[in-house]
């Protein structure tokens, strides 16, 4: 348990580190951002010692971050302190962001291979910011025939991504 804890505090602390200074940064919060990330660490180790399941440790970071700082500036506007409001709180990703975007970059790859691989080249020297004339040039290919490759594939790609979808 303490060894996987220590792993998870690695993991985590940073991103609780950034998202706290920023909102200090936005919100004029009075408090020191380690003071934000040490409590966070520390309800982090009550709900892992008390048993509870913690799927993704950096969502829950993240989530209790947010509410510990809401909290906070909270507070000291009941005091009447003057801290005014943040115009843009700042944005982290969902839980599921992370799974989301591989999940996303496993069915390009999956498309992708799909196509031939002089196709491929293609797509990619297109990415790059080649214009199709220079596209032609370079693989000895007729401008008409980049084009209608460079079409096809990316309809295909489409296809195969609405099919996963």
């Amino acid at each position: 348990m303490q060894k996987d804890f220590e792993t998870e505090l690695a993991a985590v602390r940073p991103r609780v580190l950034a998202l706290a200074r920023s909102f200090i940064r936005a919100s004029g919060l009075r408090t020191d951002a380690e003071d934000i990330v040490q409590e966070v660490l520390v309800r982090l180790w009550t709900t892992l010692n008390g048993g509870a399941q913690v799927l993704n440790a950096e969502a829950w970071a993240v989530r209790t971050t947010k509410n510990l700082c809401v909290s906070l500036l909270r507070r000291e506007r009941g005091r009447g302190d003057s801290a005014p409001l943040p115009a843009s709180l700042p944005a982290a990703e969902s839980a599921s962001a992370p799974l989301d975007a591989a999940e996303s970059r496993r069915l390009v790859a999956q498309a992708l291979a799909q196509i031939p691989a002089g196709t491929r080249r293609l797509l990619e020297l297109r990415a790059a910011g080649m214009s199709l004339d220079e596209i032609a040039a370079v693989t000895a290919r007729p401008k008409g025939s980049v084009k209608s490759a460079i079409s096809a594939a990316r309809k295909q790609i489409i296809d195969s991504l609405n099919k996963a979808s």
